[in-house]
């Protein structure tokens, strides 16, 4: 299974742990079929446009943080909560999106 280090901006402590990255890991099998794709491909004005599921999106945060614990993440700021989020759709966007057509290889813009 694959895992990632997310490098934060700076050092913080959360319930008596000090930390300062975020370690993900690849989401399971039964992670997608639980909780779905986070986003959607739709096509707009000829471009792809990927739209987000906001609380697909942080359950996969909830479910794939290793260390130091979901429990601490409450702690970071905006920058480092996205670093983590982005993390975590990297998972999905590395890849051929399972509702993708080959037409659609172009580069997405991520939205909210």
């Amino acid at each position: 299974m694959t895992e990632k280090t997310v490098p934060l901006s700076r050092r913080y402590e959360a319930h008596g742990v000090v930390f300062e990255s975020v370690k993900v890991r690849e989401p399971r099998f039964n992670d997608l079929m639980q909780l779905g794709e986070p986003y959607e491909m739709q096509r707009a004005a000829g471009n792809n446009v990927v739209i987000e599921n906001v609380d697909t999106v942080a359950a996969y945060v909830r479910r794939c943080v290793v260390e130091p614990g979901v429990d601490a993440l409450g702690e970071l700021g905006i920058q480092d909560a996205r670093a983590v989020r982005v993390a975590v759709l990297d998972f999905f966007i590395s890849g051929e999106p399972a509702t993708a057509s080959p037409a659609s290889k172009s580069e997405p813009a991520l939205t909210s």
